[in-house]
């Protein structure tokens, strides 16, 4: 039985050696791999699983879906043990590069080593990074505005520290200040006016209320 074929080879490949070679040097650079669309399937500790979205097309033109690509590692933002990280979440969308030699001898040290293999270009040595073409609006979101401005969006925003917090300027809330799950700091109350008249009179004690009224005003907390 003769089955028919369709390659990627046409007339204009075979007329002469000049076009034969660059025939088959396009398919040679065919083979490369470069960067392209993934989307992610799997996440772990330090590396994704990844799909890639632009499909392969054999001879005839019909595409061809890719197989995962494993254990690629994702980018974050590090400088020596400080580290911005955004971990990624299946069903994003970003963008693979392929590295000239095979990188899993370093993958598996983390520092400097021969090549796992004599591979070049290879799907299997590649690198994640993340973020392209979002399907729809962010809901926690670090921002910096037209004006300079730091927007933090999120549901909770945890703050972990090993020695202490240091804000240099004014801190503004539109609710309330907790220790616990305890108020401790809320809007500004009312006026309250220094002691006077009465039939009776305790100097001593007005001195110390007025003085109590002074701190609560200079701080804040009253009119």
């Amino acid at each position: 039985m003769t089955e028919n074929v369709t390659g990627f080879g046409g007339l204009s490949s075979s007329q002469d050696e000049a076009s034969l070679a660059a025939f088959i040097a396009r398919q040679i650079v065919n083979g490369i791999a470069t960067t392209t669309l993934v989307k992610v399937v799997a996440v772990e500790a330090e590396t994704v699983d990844v799909k890639p979205l632009v499909q392969q097309v054999d001879g005839a033109g019909t595409g061809i879906a890719h197989g995962t690509i494993h254990d690629l590692p994702y980018f974050t933002m590090r400088a020596g043990p400080c580290e911005i990280r955004v971990k990624p979440r299946v069903g994003d969308i970003g963008c693979a590069v392929f590295c000239h030699s095979d990188i899993s001898a370093v993958k598996a040290t983390k520092t400097e080593a021969l090549p796992g293999s004599r591979r070049r270009y290879d799907w299997a040595d590649g690198l994640y990074f993340g973020g392209f073409l979002p399907s729809g609006a962010a809901t926690t979101l670090i921002e910096i505005d037209a004006g300079d401005n730091v927007v933090i969006t999120a549901p909770t925003v945890r703050v972990n520290v090993t020695e202490a917090v240091e804000i240099t300027g004014p801190v503004t809330t539109d609710s309330e200040y907790r220790v616990d799950g305890v108020k401790v700091v809320g809007s500004q109350g009312g006026a309250i006016t220094d002691p006077t008249g009465g039939a009776t009179v305790d100097a001593q004690a007005r001195t110390a209320i007025t003085s109590v009224l002074s701190a609560l005003r200079t701080h804040g907390l009253i009119a």
